[in-house]
């Protein structure tokens, strides 16, 4: 991570903390030409392979005669890894495309000594903030996975060593495996951890890759705020320095609108595969959570609803983005331009023309990244969960 070390250490931490978590994924976005950065590739085939195993092991417990209630926890982790899966090619395909977004941001962050006090202040809360909030959302993540997946081994394990009762051998979730492993427990322990280690960095991978996502919006929104700052307060100095100062902030407004355009290109599919599976592992888990409410439902209806609370903070972060460039205009608007020179109202006619049209993050060519789109996939949900319940009560 060399590109880091010209950065603001604020910027970096930030950064280097969602990047560290991806890694255990053997996704190296700072380092895709290094040969360490290759294995994310053998990553993608332990992850297709634990993918096939769990499918193969819902069509057996169909096969078995499983109801839809029954198969809920089973069908979503196996869409859930389906879907890491998607997320891992297109990681690895964009990570130069990731990268070169990364350091072209960090080349535009504005330092402490280009913004005046008040901005400093607003700045360093908003950043220290984020960081606290994903610092406290990984511990949480850490903790459910940990409390959903080893407690079951623990428990076998204490019944069939010291109790010397009898006890099923199973996994977390279903899986078919090409031998027999449910009467060995030596065996089992062994795919049980395998399986557990798969799904854990599967958890890290799509609750961590959106809150990445997370980052460079807020980021790229106070990037727009510190903007506003320096138009609002141009009219301050004196005629010659501001003129110069806006001939500074045209070029940078320009660089700040082609961000957003990179954004778009490097994390608009990464969105997408999220909202496309999102919609069917939340039916999954609602409907069993409805329908047959047991603690192992509930329990799974929270882990689906971890990845909405990061598909929403997506949607919210995409929005202030686009009111933060929108806001432009209005703060080019505020900076007493009918007292100043001829010049001087040409850069501001210029900067205004460039904000008035909404831009919008996109995941695809027909959808934004917005409170609207979060509003649209809630409905689609909803309206799939309402119509497999009522199929499965007639």
């Amino acid at each position: 991570m060399s590109e880091f070390t010209n950065f603001e250490p604020m910027f970096q931490e930030t950064y280097k903390f969602i990047l560290d978590r991806i890694k255990s994924n053997q996704i190296y976005i700072m380092d895709e030409e290094s040969r360490r950065g290759r294995l994310c590739w053998i990553k993608l085939v332990v992850n297709i392979l634990a993918a096939i195993s769990h499918t193969a092991g819902v069509l057996e417990r169909i096969g078995q005669g499983a109801d839809l209630v029954q198969l809920s926890t089973d069908l979503s982790a196996a869409l859930i890894l389906w879907q890491a899966s998607l997320l891992y090619i297109q990681l690895c395909l964009n990570r130069k495309l990731l990268k070169n977004f990364l350091v072209h941001m960090g080349l535009n962050w504005r330092t402490d000594d280009q913004l005046r006090p008040d901005m400093v202040a607003v700045k360093h809360e908003y950043v220290t903030t984020f960081l606290r909030w994903i610092s406290v959302f990984y511990k949480a993540v850490n903790t459910y996975l940990f409390l959903y997946l080893m407690p079951r081994l623990a428990y076998t394990a204490v019944k069939h060593f010291i109790l010397k009762d009898s006890v099923t051998f199973v996994t977390p979730f279903y899986v078919k495996m090409p031998f027999k492993f449910d009467d060995n427990f030596l065996l089992y322990s062994l795919v049980y951890l395998a399986d557990s280690k798969i799904l854990q960095d599967v958890g890290y991978l799509v609750t961590f890759d959106l809150l990445f996502m997370n980052a460079a919006l807020h980021h790229l929104r106070v990037m727009f705020v510190m903007l506003q700052d320096d138009l609002r307060h141009v009219h301050e100095e004196s005629v010659e320095q501001a003129q110069n100062t806006l001939r500074k902030i045209i070029p940078l407004h320009q660089d700040l609108l082609r961000l957003m355009f990179e954004l778009s290109d490097a994390f608009g599919a990464i969105f997408i595969i999220h909202l496309a599976f999102f919609s069917g592992t939340m039916c999954f888990f609602g409907f069993a959570a409805r329908i047959h409410c047991s603690p192992e439902s509930i329990k799974n209806l929270f882990a689906a609803n971890i990845i909405l609370v990061c598909i929403y903070t997506c949607c919210y972060y995409g929005q202030n983005l686009t009111d933060a460039s929108v806001d432009i205009a209005q703060a080019a608007y505020e900076s007493q331009w009918h007292l100043k020179s001829q010049e001087y109202k040409k850069c501001i006619l210029i900067i205004m023309l460039r904000s008035q049209k909404a831009q919008y993050i996109k995941s695809t060519s027909f959808s934004d990244v917005s409170l609207e789109t979060f509003t649209k996939i809630l409905n689609v949900t909803w309206s799939f969960l309402s119509l497999i319940t009522e199929v499965y009560e007639a």
